[in-house]
């Protein structure tokens, strides 16, 4: 059965403790591999000099994250399976900001941010306005709605959360994956009516996290999940 990704304001209350208990309980020095850092690290290591060569973020003129969107598909299922190992119930939620454009309130505890050591300096101007969404959205090929994409809605949250979010380790902060979890969202429904796509032949990076080709990152439905 398909794993269902929710909105994250139609969570139940005992699914909203689920999430957090089984992000909990990543955490620590004694958690089996892959602890939740090594999720953290592997982000950050996306973001380094290291790792330009994985393609993963827009890094500048002449550095394209050319994987950004399967990138990100393989990071979100690696951390959901981890999740479920923990309970097999839980599923990355998601979160529309722009139905939604408040943090989810049961993500915005401040005795949770200290417990993660997490920062934020929310400033919800900078979110992307549904005009601005759409724009991306009518974009006709992949490689422009991905870029289009990622430097702007998707940089836009990260910028209006601020803080940890607004860092290479952004992971740290939970809202990280619903805020993917809705980037991942968002391309499903582009390639509901379009049929650009990829090269499928590249190697994410890096093992043993990654290590599969861009190709198996498609189809969701081939992946196991849908989102709700």
């Amino acid at each position: 059965m398909a794993t269902v990704r929710k909105n994250q304001r139609d969570l139940s209350k005992t699914e909203q403790q689920a999430f957090v208990a089984a992000v909990n309980a990543l955490h620590g020095t004694s958690v089996a591999p892959p602890a939740y850092r090594a999720f953290v690290q592997v982000h950050a290591d996306a973001m380094s000099m290291s790792g330009m060569g994985w393609h993963v973020h827009t890094m500048g003129r002449g550095m394209p994250g050319t994987n950004f969107l399967t990138w990100h598909r393989h990071f979100l299922l690696e951390f959901e399976h981890r999740l479920q190992q923990v309970d097999p119930a839980v599923s990355l939620p998601y979160w529309d900001w722009i139905a939604d454009p408040s943090i989810p309130a049961f993500l915005d505890k401040p005795s949770l941010l200290t417990s993660w050591s997490v920062t934020r300096s929310w400033d919800p101007s900078w979110l992307a306005t549904s005009a601005e969404l759409d724009l991306v959205m009518a974009n006709k090929t992949y490689s422009r709605f991905q870029r289009k994409l990622e430097t702007g809605p998707h940089n836009d949250m990260h910028n209006a959360v601020g803080g940890t979010m607004d860092s290479s380790s952004s992971p740290a902060d939970p809202l990280f994956w619903l805020h993917h979890a809705n980037i991942d969202r968002l391309w499903v429904s582009w390639q509901q009516t379009h049929a650009s796509k990829p090269k499928g032949s590249t190697v994410l990076q890096p093992p043993p996290l990654f290590g599969v080709k861009v190709s198996s990152q498609l189809d969701i439905a081939v992946l196991g999940y849908r989102y709700a």
